[in-house]
């Protein structure tokens, strides 16, 4: 045998009509991942971790399993060994340096592009000492022959030099993140958490170039480099100019639009500044994404940035903002909307699974997603989802409504920002009108953080249409009487509920009336709701047509969208805040007239399944208990910048201790585990001891998992068909163009359900792992099986 091999690709008669190396396939994989970091100056410990990653394929056992199928699938070991070879040659506590570290974060990128693995488990066995001790690998002879053809000992020494030198530099930073007012043990937590980021950064790149040499070699083909150098900077350069003349040409007769050009010309001032974390918090209806995207251009021409990412924490917030974006960028090619995962996989320590290959890179210059991919993306432990996490790097992220990342996550998604920004060198915008006080939690996002459009007064009253009154109490029924009440002095009205069930129970007791009725909520496919929308603003811009529309939460922020009067179940005062953003949006009620917006507290609603609207909504009155008494101190106004603190600060009262660090039933919390790892009580010579593994399978942004599910709404019926069919199966890329086709006729859906409607016969089994919808979709409130106390999530 003159070398070993990786990969075997087959007809689909099963017969191997191609081979890659070992040693073709870890050079591949080793430049790709240098590449991935090359933006942060990591290229040389890409290079080295891509290139021991296979280590463990040289040898007979693995080409008998690889050629004549002897063992089981992932079966054969073949992971250990770049760890093994890494760990045994340069790991050491005496060398007066970060060498031992270095080797470490070199074996867990290395170790770990087919899943991550517990430096420290919860039966306290170490990770690398398991992998280091573990028999029957046939660990020399994989040495042996990686030495012979894949890399010499020589080389491989040199490497490593280099990636020390280029890693020495980020360590040394990390240990200086955290402020010097911290305590010991916040000093150790942290600087523990940022090398853990900083594992899984090189682990994304491997898995990157892993997973990409794959795909090209099976394919047959190189997939087509994104823009770089000069040619970016040609790119930026262009797509600002088109942006500002969209802008220029904008009106600017009315104060509003004065306000909102004004706004637009300091976010283009501020682009000038060096990276960093900055805060746009502008009142809603501001003009904030496209002053975000005229910044984040600006900023990416003036610094060089890779690509720019937008993050919207819904669906509707997103399709309107792509909308928004792409109107301007006018070129779909340079734009990848991602915010289903319709291909499922399954994670195997030693077997890649091929449905992989068909999953969302962010590789594109621009990225329009949800927040939930993103936080996935930092804290996840699919591999599809770790390795995005290098995409970030020399990036742009704009985070749209950066209010609704959960509490129980605060800490770990502020340090990720603080990771992000410095050593990442990604440039972190976040957008509110409701900017949390992320300075009162126990570990904060690095302060101060400039505001781009510093507070005036001026501009803020320009931009008040409305005036939140809290009216008390009332059951589920009284409040569709209510709104009967208020449509006969009010031409439009919008009825925001917490919880789908809710929703589904005032559009039956409204059904029927003398007015247009509309529903709208993430049990409703992106494209469904596109249109629904549609709908209903024909008939908001028809006189004398009286319109009423029931939503759950995905209409209260960043839908362009107005209402002559809102009603809102009282929730956080945040979402009480975006949902009168959909109140008298342009001032149509006339000049300094304010719109109502109505808070009330629905009567015997269950909300034990919904822990932060609860505190939320306790918040919020502890907001209106103090504003009765004392409303000078709020400016006599609920949306004020004092009485949004007061708020907060509430809020976080009220939310048990530990909840920012995402704490769990019987465990130590996720930040511990991701950190000093509470699991690890005894002594041991490893400076990473944290469980990567169990933290990765344990974090969700919400409660439970969900699967995104093609329904049977417009095209999205004649998809399912295709889905099913020959073609698809036979053809990645026509499969590719079908799940792409997709996206807009997905829901995503809890777990209970999925096992509900598969004992129903609900769900149809289609190519590439995906599910399609077999009935139980409404043409008025989409999905629904009858019941539901929890609200969909949005992917």
């Amino acid at each position: 045998m003159m070398d070993f091999l990786a990969h075997i690709k087959k007809d689909l008669s099963g017969q191997s009509i191609a081979v890659q190396t070992v040693s073709q396939h870890c050079l591949n994989t080793a430049k790709y991942a240098a590449q991935a970091l090359k933006p942060v100056h990591l290229s040389a410990a890409g290079y080295l971790a891509g290139l021991v990653h296979d280590a463990g394929k040289c040898t007979a056992t693995f080409q008998n399993y690889m050629i004549n199928q002897i063992g089981q699938k992932g079966s054969v070991n073949h992971t250990f060994a770049g760890v093994r070879l890494l760990l045994e040659r340069y790991f050491s506590t005496d060398a007066g340096d970060f060498s031992g570290v270095v080797s470490e974060l070199l074996a867990l990128a290395s170790g770990g592009h087919h899943g991550l693995f517990d430096c420290v488990d919860e039966r306290q066995k170490n990770g690398f000492q398991y992998r280091l001790a573990k028999e029957d690998i046939c660990y020399e002879e994989a040495e042996e022959n990686f030495f012979r053809f894949c890399a010499g000992q020589e080389e491989l020494d040199q490497r490593f030099r280099v990636a020390l030198e280029e890693l020495t530099p980020a360590l040394e930073h990390i240990c200086s993140m955290t402020g010097d007012e911290a305590s010991d043990e916040r000093y150790e937590q942290e600087t523990a958490f940022y090398s853990g980021l900083l594992s899984r950064l090189l682990l994304s790149a491997v898995i990157e170039g892993d997973r990409r040499d794959t795909a090209e070699f099976i394919n047959g083909t190189q997939f087509p480099a994104p823009p770089r150098g000069e040619a970016l900077e040609r790119l930026w350069s262009d797509l600002l100019t088109k942006t500002e003349e969209k802008l220029n040409a904008l009106p600017s007769k009315t104060p509003v639009d004065q306000a909102r050009r004004k706004i637009s010309n300091q976010c283009r001032q501020a682009a000038e500044q060096p990276g960093g974390v900055f805060r746009l918090h502008v009142p809603t209806g501001g003009g904030k994404t496209l002053s975000s995207l005229r910044f984040a251009l600006a900023h990416a021409r003036r610094h060089r940035k890779q690509r720019i990412i937008f993050t919207s924490p819904l669906l509707s917030i997103l399709e309107q903002n792509a909308a928004v974006i792409r109107g301007c960028i006018q070129n779909d090619s340079l734009i990848l909307e991602h915010h289903s995962n319709l291909v499922r996989t399954e994670e195997n320590s030693q077997q890649l699974d091929e449905q992989e290959l068909l999953t969302e890179t962010w590789e594109s210059p621009i990225i329009i997603t949800t927040l939930v991919q993103l936080l996935n993306t930092l804290f996840s432990g699919k591999t599809t989802a770790i390795r995005r996490f290098h995409a970030l790097c020399g990036s742009v992220i704009v985070i749209d409504e950066v209010q609704t990342v959960p509490g129980k996550m605060l800490s770990l998604f502020s340090l990720a920002v603080n990771f992000l920004s410095e050593i990442c060198e990604a440039t972190i915008v976040l957008c509110s009108a409701t900017q949390p006080c992320t300075e009162q939690i126990e570990h904060p996002i690095h302060s101060p953080i400039p505001e781009i459009v510093p507070h005036d007064p001026v501009i803020w009253e320009v931009f008040r249409r409305t005036d939140i009154q809290s009216i008390g109490s009332m059951p589920l029924e009284q409040v569709s009487e209510f709104a009967l009440k208020t449509l006969g002095s009010a031409d439009s009205l919008l009825i925001v509920c917490n919880k789908k069930s809710q929703a589904e129970h005032l559009y039956s007791l409204l059904k029927g009336g003398d007015f247009a009725l509309f529903s709208l909520s993430a049990a409703m496919c992106v494209a469904h709701r596109r249109e629904a929308l549609d709908k209903l603003l024909s008939a908001l811009e028809q006189r004398g047509q009286k319109t009423i529309c029931v939503s759950t939460q995905v209409i209260e922020a960043g839908v362009d969208i107005s209402f002559a009067c809102v009603i809102r179940l009282s929730a956080g005062m945040d979402s009480v805040i975006q949902s009168a953003g959909r109140c008298n949006r342009s001032g149509e009620a006339g000049p300094g007239v304010l719109a109502p917006v109505y808070l009330v507290q629905c009567q015997n609603e269950s909300l034990t399944k919904l822990p932060d609207i609860q505190r939320g909504q306790g918040a919020t009155q502890e907001l209106i208990t103090e504003f009765s008494v004392h409303p000078e101190r709020y400016h006599n106004t609920l949306d004020s910048d004092e009485a949004v603190g007061h708020y907060y600060r509430a809020l976080y009262r009220r939310e048990p201790r530990g909840h920012h660090d995402y704490s769990l039933k019987d465990r130590p919390s996720l930040f511990s585990l991701l950190s000093l790892n509470g699991y690890c009580t005894q002594d041991q010579p490893y400076f990473f001891r944290q469980a990567f593994r169990l933290a990765g399978s344990l974090f969700q942004v919400f409660e439970e998992n969900t699967t995104d599910v093609v329904v049977p709404y417009g095209q999205g019926e004649q998809l399912i068909q295709e889905l099913c069919g020959e073609q698809a199966g036979r053809d990645p890329g026509y499969l590719r163009s079908l799940l792409k086709a997709a996206k807009p006729y997905t829901v995503s859906l809890y777990q209970y359900q999925i096992d509900r409607l598969n004992a129903e016969h609900g769900l149809i089994p289609l190519q590439g792992g995906a599910l399609g919808l077999n009935g139980h979709y409404h043409a008025e409130t989409g999905f629904s099986m009858g019941e539901s106390d929890l609200e969909f999530l949005w992917r």
